[in-house]
């Protein structure tokens, strides 16, 4: 039996022929063997990005709508050419976006040039943050307003992924008195209540940090969008800072934020708690039932020097001994 979800080439360059009728060459191609559902579109000498969604009911008209909304607010986002909830060609939902140029952070411009652009993805970041979002977790491509997320709780977002019976798949991977210490994390966090969800990038590291010319272009990759703590891409930023690029950006990137957001006299001790807290769903989601990673894997081990650094109030890259 064929796969009612199967799209050929032949589909996708037939929906981007739809938008661009009097284009003289079109060819769509994978944009790499991780982003399975997106695709790099060359139009003449023009550069797209088509996404399509990664399930049936999925619709990126949601995305489109966000993507908008923060290009009008002032972020530097990949603008909207088109989306569909349910196209022709396509059994999925999709949605086209113009390029961001140049290459990210991670590897490209001098250590100046990448603190002038985590400095204004800091910026950026503070007004995706602005926006609001019912609930905490992923965030529910419906094609409707208000944005809603998964989960009606941040209690329940906090310990999502983590084992039930603490700490499960974690015994003998952290130090006991690590382990201690991200028990009584977790449940001091659990009952705290946060009302407000905050629309968070998700997965805003350098890797999606764009320069060109030495000159911050944007930021990219909205795909991991969810409704969270207000410090939640602060807390990722802060997690991942120094993993890919050895010089340490988190400074720069706060000091944007603080540029577009006012924050609390205990944000820093709020960050380190978030980024604490999602290092360890990763952790958790990656060794357990449904993830049955290593617990000797590189990255493994990488987020468990990096927890262990940041419990101990140290930069997360920190090397260990």
């Amino acid at each position: 039996m064929s796969d009612p979800l199967a799209m050929s080439n032949c589909d996708l360059v037939r929906l981007m022929r739809r938008h661009f009728p009097r284009a003289s060459s079109v060819s769509v191609e994978a944009a790499s063997e991780r982003l399975v559902v997106v695709y790099r579109a060359q139009v003449d000498d023009a550069v797209l990005y088509l996404r399509v969604a990664e399930e049936v009911g999925e619709d990126l008209t949601t995305d489109a709508e966000i993507l908008e909304r923060l290009g009008a607010l002032g972020a530097t986002v990949p603008a909207v050419v088109a989306a569909e909830a349910a196209p022709s060609e396509l059994p999925l939902s999709y949605m086209i976006v113009t390029e961001i140029p140049g290459n990210s952070v991670a590897h490209a411009g001098t250590d100046d040039d990448a603190r002038r652009a985590a400095r204004s993805a800091g910026r950026d970041t503070a007004i995706i943050n602005s926006i609001k979002v019912a609930g905490f977790g992923w965030l529910q491509r419906t094609g409707t307003q208000p944005l809603t997320a998964e989960l009606a709780s941040y209690g329940d977002f906090v310990v999502s992924d983590l084992p039930e019976n603490w700490p499960g798949w974690l015994t003998g991977l952290i130090a006991p008195h690590h382990l201690d210490a991200l028990e009584s994390l977790v449940y001091a966090e659990r009952s705290r209540r946060v009302d407000t969800a905050h629309l968070a990038h998700g997965d805003l590291d350098v890797t999606h940090i764009y320069i060109h010319e030495g000159t911050y272009s944007g930021i990219i990759d909205f795909g991991e969008m969810r409704g969270a703590e207000q410090y939640f891409d602060l807390g990722h930023f802060q997690l991942h800072d120094g993993e890919t690029r050895q010089v340490e950006l988190f400074e720069s990137f706060l000091a944007g934020y603080t540029e577009f957001a006012a924050l609390a006299d205990d944000h820093r001790e709020a960050i380190r708690v978030s980024a604490i807290l999602l290092g360890l769903r990763q952790l958790s989601l990656w060794l357990g039932p449904h993830g049955n990673r290593s617990p000797e894997s590189r990255l493994a081990r990488l987020r468990i020097a990096e927890l262990t650094n940041l419990l101990e109030g140290k930069p997360a890259a920190h090397q260990r001994t």
